[in-house]
This record gives C-alpha cells, sequence and structure tokens, in this order.
C-alpha cells in the first residue's frame, strides 16, 4: 500500500516533534513516523529543558513559532534562572519537567496540529532515486537574483538564503522519494526528515551485558542506516549515557541538601498558548503568511497564567565519597568504557561517573542531584551519576552514600552506542548534499541535548516544507540565534564528540541572550509562516513598550536631592551634578526597580505598563546598561557579514592554490565552505589562507 504526503519525519522525538509540527503548520502534508506514540517526546535522560545556552535554543525555538517552550511551561515543576550572578549574556532558563505530562502534552500538540498525520511504525530503508538529469532540488534560485521566494535577512540582505551556486561536483545525483516500513507500507513524499535519534544500530551496555536497542526496553533501528549509508553519505559511531533511576521510599532526604525553584513566575514562552481562531491557513505554497491554529488542549491552557498549574518540587543535593569511589574504581575492569567493550567517543562535558574517576583521580567528592521525573511518582533522576558499570556495582557504590543507604532502584544507568551521520555532508538548510531532499536533524547530525535536537528539528521542518515548493531555505547567521551557530559549527566544522551548545561557542552572545530571543526571530518566524500575526503583534506591543522606557531614561533628568540619599543606601556614590536616567542606570548597583520609588515619573511610566511588565522593564534595562557591549557586537556582526556575502563555492580547484597551506587545502577541499566566512571558521584554515583567497578574489 502507498500513501503520498509533502514531508515525511521518521521518529518522533524532540527533532522529530518540532519538524513535524513547523512543516505541517506552515501548509505541508504531513506524517510522523513514529515505533511509539506513547514515547512521543521522550526524555531519554534527564526530565528537564534548557539550562546553559539550551534555555536559549528554547527561546528561539518559542520566538520562531515552535512548540518545545509552551510544552515545557505546560509541565514545568520547577523553573530556575541559571547564572544571575553573571551578566545577561549569560541567563539561562531551566525547567524540571512533569516526564509523563509532558509526553501526553506533545502527543494533544501534535493530534490536534492541522496537516499532521501520525503513523505508529518502523522504517525499514529510505526510497532513493536518480535525480532528473544532472539536477537535484539544490538548484535553486540564487539569492542575489532576487527571486520572489527568497527569505532575506532582516536587513534585506541576503545570507539568510542557501545558495545555489555550486560547482557541479556539489549538486546532488539522488533523491529521496519515500520510506518503506515494516508493516510493509510505503509513503513517499517531496522531502524526507530522518530524527531517528540514538536508535540507528543503537546498542546498550551495562557492564559486560550488550543489549541491542535505542532506548532501555525499545528496540533498534537496524536497517535504515544502511539504506542510507550506501548512497554516499558517511556513518560513524558515538556513544552517550544515562543514570540510575531511584525509588524516592528508599532515600532519606534529610541527609540532603534541598535545592528550591525560583518564586518569580517565569516561563520559557513568549507568548501565552493560541486559543482556536478564525484565522485561517493560507494555501500552501503561496507567499502569503500561513497560519495553521494549535488547539488548545486542556493540559496546555494553564500555560497563560503566570504557572501551568502543577506544583513546583525541589531537588536534592548530596555527594559522592572515597567510599564510593573505592567501590566504583574496583569495578572498572568491567566498565565497557575501560575494558574496550565501547570504541566510541561520549560526550566531553556530560562524563560518566566512572571518567569522572578516571579523569580527576584527585578528587574526593563529586556533586551529585536527585531530579523529580513527576508530581505523581516516587522515580528521581540522579543526575551526575550516569554510568554503564555492572548493575551491582552501581547500586553498592550508591549505597556507600548516607542517604542512600537503603537504596532501591527502577533501572540502572547505561550507556549507549548509536550511528549518526557526518554533518560536514550537510548545507545549513539541513538538507543533505548527497541526496535531494533528505533532511537531518537531532542526534544523527552528531549532537547531544533535547534543544539541540529541538532546533534543528524546527529549521529542518521549515526546510523541507519550503523545499516542496521550491523556496529558498531559511539560514539562520551566527549573529541572530544559538541555532545559527550550532547549525553553522556543525555544517562547517563536523564534530569529533557529541557536540553540545554553550555560550561561549557563541561569538556575539550579548546579541543572543535569552530576554530577546523575540526581537530577533519573531518576524522571521512570521515571514515563514510558522508564528501567528497574533504573536507578531503580542511582540510589537512589547517592543513599542521597550522603546518607550529606553526614551524615557534618555531625556528624563534626574537631580541629585532626589536620589543621593538612596545612592548611598545602596552603596555607590553620590552624584555630583544632575544626569540623565540613562547614565545613572549605567552603574551596577543601579536598577529601574530600585530607583522608582525615589523617581515618581518612573514609577508612573513602569505602571502604565499593563501586562508584561518584569519582562518589558527587564528588557529596557539590559538594552541601557549594556548599549556599548551591544552596538560593539553589532558593528563586528556586520565586518562578518561582508565575508559571508562572498561566494566561493565553485570558484576555486584548492588541490592547485600552493599560496595556501597543506593543511588549508586539505580542510577547504573536504568542506568546500559556501561563503569567505564559512572558510574562515573550519579548524586548520588560517587568517593568511583567507587573505590568499581574498587577493585572488580581487578584494
Amino acid at each position: 500500500m502507498e500513501k503520498y504526503y509533502d514531508v515525511i519525519v521518521i521518529g518522533a522525538g524532540h527533532a522529530g516533534c518540532e519538524a513535524a509540527h513547523a512543516a505541517a503548520r506552515i501548509g505541508a502534508s504531513t506524517l510522523l513516523i513514529t515505533m511509539d506514540m506513547n514515547k512521543i517526546a521522550q526524555m531519554s535522560c534527564n526530565p528537564a529543558i534548557g539550562g546553559i545556552a539550551k534555555g536559549q535554543i528554547v527561546r528561539e525555538i518559542d520566538a520562531l513559532g515552535g512548540a518545545m517552550g509552551h510544552v515545557t511551561d505546560a509541565t514545568t515543576i520547577q523553573f530556575r534562572m541559571l547564572n544571575r550572578s553573571k551578566g545577561p549574556a549569560m541567563w539561562s532558563p531551566r525547567a524540571q519537567c512533569d516526564r509523563g505530562k509532558f509526553i501526553w502534552a506533545w502527543r494533544e500538540v501534535l493530534e490536534n496540529t492541522p496537516n499532521l498525520h501520525i503513523w505508529q511504525d518502523q522504517v525499514r530503508r529510505l526510497i532513493v532515486e536518480d535525480s532528473p538529469g544532472t539536477q537535484g532540488s539544490l538548484a535553486k534560485t540564487r539569492p542575489d537574483a532576487q527571486s520572489p521566494n527568497a527569505e532575506t535577512h532582516l536587513e534585506a540582505q541576503s545570507p539568510n538564503a542557501e545558495s545555489s551556486s555550486v560547482c557541479s561536483d556539489c549538486v546532488a545525483t539522488k533523491t529521496a522519494v519515500g520510506v518503506e516500513t515494516y508493516l510493509g507500507m510505503t509513503f513517499r513524499a517531496k522531502s524526507i526528515i530522518l530524527t531517528a535519534g540514538t536508535f540507528l544500530n543503537g546498542l546498550m551496555h551495562i557492564g559486560r551485558v550488550k543489549l541491542p536497542g535505542g532506548r532501555c526496553a525499545e528496540p533498534p533501528s537496524l536497517e535504515l542506516a544502511e539504506s542510507i549509508a550506501q548512497h554516499g553519505i558517511r556513518v560513524a559511531r558515538m556513544k552517550t549515557g544515562t543514570p540510575v533511576r531511584i525509588d524516592a521510599r528508599s532515600v532519606d532526604f534529610s541527609l540532603m541538601t534541598e535545592q528550591p525553584g525560583d518564586t518569580e513566575g517565569r516561563k520559557f514562552s513568549y507568548y501565552p498558548f493560541p486559543s482556536p481562531a478564525s484565522e485561517g491557513a493560507a494555501s500552501f505554497g503561496s507567499n502569503k503568511t500561513s497560519y495553521n491554529v494549535i488547539h488548545s488542549t486542556s493540559s496546555l491552557q494553564g500555560v497563560a497564567g503566570e504557572s501551568c498549574g502543577l506544583p513546583s518540587l525541589p531537588c536534592w543535593i548530596t555527594y559522592t565519597n572515597e567510599a564510593v569511589h573505592e567501590r566504583l574504581r574496583a569495578g572498572l575492569p568491567d566498565s565497557p568504557l575501560y575494558n574496550g567493550q565501547i570504541q566510541s567517543i561520549g560526550p566531553r562535558y556530560c562524563p560518566s561517573i566512572e571518567t569522572k574517576l578516571v579523569t580527576f583521580p584527585d578528587k574526593d567528592q563529586h556533586q551529585l542531584f536527585l531530579e523529580p521525573e513527576g508530581t505523581n511518582t516516587n522515580e528521581y533522576y540522579l543526575n551526575g551519576f550516569s554510568s554503564s558499570l555492572p548493575i551491582e556495582v552501581q547500586i553498592e557504590a550508591l549505597r556507600l552514600i548516607p542517604a542512600f543507604r537503603n537504596l532501591e532502584i527502577y533501572r540502572p544507568g547505561y550507556a549507549i552506542e548509536y550511528d549518526f551521520f557526518d554533518p560536514t555532508q550537510l548545507h545549513h538548510s539541513l538538507e543533505s548534499r548527497v541526496i535531494s531532499g533528505l533532511f537531518l536533524a537531532g542526534q544523527v547530525n552528531g549532537t547531544t541535548g533535547y534543544e539541540e535536537a529541538a532546533g534543528q528539528g524546527l529549521i529542518a521542518g521549515i526546510n523541507a516544507a519550503r523545499h516542496c515548493t521550491g523556496q529558498d531555505s531559511l539560514v539562520l547567521q551566527r549573529d541572530q540565534a544559538y541555532i545559527g551557530v550550532l547549525i553553522d559549527d556543525l555544517v562547517c566544522k563536523g564534530v569529533d564528540e557529541p557536540y553540545r551548545m554553550f555560550t561561549s561557542r557563541a561569538e556575539y552572545r550579548i546579541l543572543l541572550r535569552q530576554d530577546n530571543a523575540d526581537a530577533r526571530l519573531t518576524e522571521i518566524g512570521h515571514r515563514m509562516g510558522l508564528a501567528s500575526s497574533e504573536r507578531l503583534y503580542h511582540y510589537l506591543k512589547k517592543k513599542e513598550e521597550v522603546e518607550r522606557i529606553i526614551r524615557f531614561a534618555e531625556d528624563f533628568s534626574v537631580k541629585m536631592g532626589d536620589v543621593n540619599a538612596l545612592l548611598e543606601q545602596l552603596g555607590t556614590a553620590p552624584l555630583a551634578r544632575g544626569c540623565k536616567l540613562r547614565e545613572l542606570l549605567g552603574r551596577p548597583q543601579i536598577s529601574i526597580g530600585n530607583l522608582a520609588p525615589a523617581l515618581p515619573h518612573l514609577r508612573q511610566l513602569i505602571d502604565t505598563i499593563a501586562k508584561r511588565q518584569d519582562e518589558i522593564v527587564e528588557e529596557a534595562e539590559i538594552q541601557i546598561k549594556y548599549s556599548g557591549y551591544i552596538a560593539r557586537e553589532v558593528e563586528q556582526a556586520e565586518k562578518m557579514h561582508r565575508l559571508e556575502n562572498i561566494r566561493i563555492r565553485g570558484r576555486f580547484d584548492y588541490s592547485k592554490l600552493q599560496s595556501i597551506s597543506t593543511e588549508g587545502r586539505q580542510k577547504l577541499t573536504a568542506h568546500d565552505p559556501e561563503t569567505l566566512a564559512q572558510a574562515s571558521r573550519i579548524p586548520g584554515v588560517s587568517p593568511s589562507d583567507i587573505n590568499v583567497l581574498l587577493v585572488l578574489l580581487g578584494r
């Protein structure tokens, strides 16, 4: 039996959910294939969304019109803003979620998204055909030709659109046209998105025990990776792991330190979850903005308020000790990480407990966080104790921690090896350079983390839908979004270990704050047909209020007598003369909140903000305090955009450029960068190599 769709998404993890949701919302007839509908958006590891740099990605997904932020808000049981002791570029939201409710909230979103169909099955193989002639779908209109469908940068520049000015060797000669499943179904589509997570030839390790599986008690995908790799897409192996799950009834919480959440009522989404409305979608493929309203289900209606209605639950902190370490070290001969059983590379920044012992032998303790899995379960997640040691070693070692002396567990920690594909064989649209119409997102591209996967899935979903109607791709720049940094790093640099996002990876992180993702991306999401006109209006009202506060700060004069007593109380020097409010707000001890009681006109201005007052005031204050740094990063980004506009693919035979270093020639040949800016970010390509290319281009 055969069925036809515009877009097929393989896998319903965090990447797959965002991809399917985005493609369908834009208007593409979309099929989401998952092996278990009861595990949609499963949190395979910790039951939390966000964190350092990851929280910024979730805010970006939300600003573009994705659903992760809303689903998280609907199922949050603890919210914290991390790094508040540092500058706002480092602030990162994080939420503990109810794992079970998270799954069902996502499922309700997907089941009520127009144009989206779900099929429970397993994909056996990808159907690939020769592209017509020598032209794959990658031969699209050059952005600088001003195609009416071209998506451009907010400043009306072209680097957001994927160029087709490529050499003939770069044009895909194969096209993905469908999939075959184990139930004997054949589904055909114009675009296919692979988001299979850790399931491709997944192999789990617990001590010397090896079990095929993509996740605990779930089967792997055994033929799909081979059906893709046979067409020339490079495949390799990676490893990740997860910790033990603990029965709270066996824990002595009195011997642990409680870690409560914030009490400020923050959430991820900038916008209340949309309710059913008469605003309909334009016909698929037209230039008119389309918007398919998500059905407002009961589990999500609470998001519009300050709280989702679930109780706020604390996390708990404890530590390992030397006795724990001795028991773990005794088990190392049976560790698959150290007995040669696992050959692939695991995540550097989320190491197993045994790796911590080997890497940091002088540390006498390691911090552990006990995190609740939900409001109506005794299951807890032990963050910091990922392990693939034998079951008895894990249990015996943990029982040497006083709070766990009577420990009982639901399941042990384990490691898992799985296949991934070389992301340097992708375009920035996340479409394969080798197989036209095939998009890849999530851990199959060598990343780790729910948020990184979801960000890729959203972009893949948008571009897969646009691919169906021949529209140019959306490509976010490094100064526009952490998602842009993530994809650019994958495509230009590749991976040799599971890639995790950090604020340090972004050179423009003052521009990419968690508070301004809506300002950076809402208008783009609206132009893509993903963010509604209602959402755009919501953002523009906020923008208007923020600008009103900034203008007031620039114009309002502060007198010494009004504030000097307060300034001394706050531990900062009194004014020697009057000054503008903007100047005074530049002091680190001063905020709009602590000045308002002394300045009635400022207090009156703030009181006129009827909705989202804290959010608006915070955004305005950050812009005022850090205006100099922001202006400097904007200038640096504009310089880099000039290199982004210099397209070099197809213009050089790097192997013959003897004036470039040997490593530079090898790396440029292997990566074949689209632009000079991309070339400059490839490891091994030196600044002098870039200067040579500029000279050869006559610049």
